[in-house]
């Protein structure tokens, strides 16, 4: 009898939660969609200090950056420049932020280094 009521009471929490959730509706203003669409466009524009932890050739690169990607919780991204591929993490504001990382990385990567933005 009393499996009948905790069954009876778990089908009415999960009932009530799915009819709850039905019904919420969030208003957002255009001003506030617009603005955020400014912020992504300023945000590709803007200039960042970045981290480089690899230079070489494609296979390796992409090992490296699946590796960091797994130990890090920084953005990874991977250039080519003539004739070699350049694993990058991070995307500082300051110098200073990046040297603070790149304290971290240099435990996996000792070679690692800043790279100012250009």
């Amino acid at each position: 009898m009393k499996r009948f009521y905790f069954l009876m009471a778990v089908g009415f929490f999960f009932f009530s939660q799915y009819t709850f959730s039905q019904q919420l509706k969030i208003n957002q203003s255009q001003q506030i969609k617009d603005l955020m669409e400014v912020k992504k466009e300023f945000a590709k524009q803007e200039k960042t200090y970045q981290i480089q932890i690899y230079n070489g050739n494609i296979s390796e690169a992409n090992e490296q950056i699946k590796r960091a990607a797994s130990k890090f919780s920084y953005p990874c991204s991977l250039t080519f420049e003539t004739p070699n591929y350049k694993v990058r993490i991070g995307m500082f504001r300051t110098r200073l932020e990046a040297e603070k990382a790149l304290t971290k990385v240099k435990g996996s990567y000792p070679a690692a280094f800043v790279i100012a933005p250009y």
